[in-house]
């Protein structure tokens, strides 16, 4: 089977540049199996007859995720609290991305490339924040590595020749698995049985294809290849608004993303090798949660328009004191262990379709649920076509949430249900939840919620 590449020359539209970029990788033989149509993407239960896998999740559901044109119209969310003028959504006008500097790429079309260098583990220290990890010595007493290969996951290439880490890592198929939910498998090492109290996802670069300031489109480098866009990984490490001086004795957000285990969490995190194959999965709020922020770039004298993750848990605003550079508090992660042949299936049936309304599962007794991303989620779709995988033997609550300010995390409870056990699998269970458009009326919203019409 012959390639044929298209003769037209790439001009700078995001769509005609994606098909010129893949047509070239497709002809050095980059997405393998074209010629005799297999799927080259391993399911996750061809992989149940190993010793321990990991997966890494990018969303905040852990289960059929809204697809980035399902996100808010298909429009990145904006901070409204920031000073962002001129701004034009390809979404909502048709513009063209990068020709014209002020045009925002629609959510489906913004390129983004994430760079992680390694996935750890720990059953040490269960109060660290770890501020008190200061030294590598350090870091090597407190972790377990789980994996130190880095992994590239990029939408789109962000560079034409093959000697880069996206190409090298398999970073356009597995940028699908981290999004789709299925996750994408991450290449580990053998890690000791026992009961773990933190897990870390280290971040070596997060880096989104727009970016603005005085007229043009912002120019960064990812892997070392220059990107039309901007490299945002130092914006997140930190809270808006805090004294620096307290920021020196915190541990950066971004390297890890850090889940500690609270009551009620101890049996999510076990492995134990006698009941393996094991599944390890990563997960973090990513996808369903990109939004437009401006901080002042006193080298321009101008406000700089960057996309980072919304502010839904920590305020930004590009008029606080450290001029809204600091974007940091709003990713959350959390890791599980399950093993597929102790687990079922949870369907929940009362369910009237919604991109704003989640099923969200806790441990019935963990505590606090509000600052911890919930076991396993789901977007709320008609009836009973909602299901979770893969839940392992506890009691847990369904809470129906909505995302009350619309900036993608639904971080409104509407309700929970009562306590309920999910058997040992394999199995399938099955709980009634109303949640949806119309299920719940307009006084458990606060004033300040930006409601669907219908919707609450």
């Amino acid at each position: 089977m012959q390639i044929q590449i298209p003769q037209h020359s790439c001009d700078k539209s995001l769509k005609t540049l994606r098909r010129c970029v893949l047509a070239l990788a497709l002809a050095g033989g980059l997405v393998s199996g074209a010629c005799n149509g297999d799927n080259d993407v391993a399911l996750l239960s061809s992989l149940f007859n190993q010793r321990m896998t990991v997966i890494l999740k990018a969303t905040y559901a852990s289960d059929r995720p809204l697809t980035r044109a399902q996100i808010n119209s298909n429009v990145i969310f904006t901070d409204a609290d920031d000073t962002m003028t001129g701004l034009k959504h390809q979404a909502l006008t048709g513009c063209t991305p990068y020709t014209d500097a002020q045009c925002v790429p629609s959510y489906s079309e913004l390129p983004i490339w994430l760079d992680i260098g390694e996935l750890r583990l720990s059953s040490r220290s269960p109060l660290s924040d770890l501020s008190e990890i200061q030294s590598s010595e350090d870091a090597q007493k407190f972790w377990d590595p789980v994996s130190v290969e880095r992994q590239v996951y990029c939408s789109i290439p962000y560079a034409i020749d093959f000697d880069n880490a996206c190409v090298q890592t398999g970073g356009i198929v597995n940028f699908s698995e981290l999004t789709n939910g299925n996750g994408a498998v991450y290449p580990a090492s053998d890690v000791p049985s026992g009961m773990f109290l933190h897990s870390g996802i280290y971040v070596r670069a997060l880096a989104f294809g727009y970016g603005y300031i005085n007229g043009q489109v912002l120019q960064d480098k990812f892997d070392n290849r220059d990107i039309l866009g901007y490299r945002v990984t130092p914006l997140l490490q930190y809270d808006p608004n805090e004294d620096e001086l307290n920021n020196q004795l915190k541990a950066p957000q971004w390297f890890p993303l850090h889940h500690k285990v609270v009551f009620g969490q101890e049996q999510t995190i076990v492995l134990d090798h006698g009941e393996s194959p094991a599944i390890l999965e990563y997960r973090f709020n990513l996808i369903e949660n990109l939004m437009l922020h401006s901080f002042y770039n006193s080298a321009q004298s101008a406000n700089q328009v960057v996309i980072g993750l919304s502010d839904w848990r920590r305020g930004h605003d590009d008029n606080s004191t450290d001029q809204g550079f600091h974007m940091g508090g709003n990713a959350l992660a959390r890791s599980r262990i399950f093993y597929p042949w102790l687990t079922s299936d949870l369907y929940i049936d009362g369910g009237v379709e919604s991109t704003r309304h989640y099923y969200a599962l806790y441990v019935q007794n963990e505590e606090p649920k509000n600052e911890y991303l919930p076991y396993a989620a789901t977007p709320v779709r008609n009836g009973s076509d909602n299901v979770l995988k893969y839940i392992m033997p506890s009691p847990y609550v369904i809470q129906c949430r909505y995302d009350c300010n619309n900036d993608g995390y639904p971080e409104l409870v509407l309700s929970t249900s009562d306590g309920f056990q999910v058997g040992q699998g394999p199995g399938s269970a099955v709980i009634s939840h109303p949640c949806g458009c119309g299920i719940d009326s307009a006084t458990v919203s606060t004033s300040s919620c930006v409601a669907q019409t219908g919707c609450y």
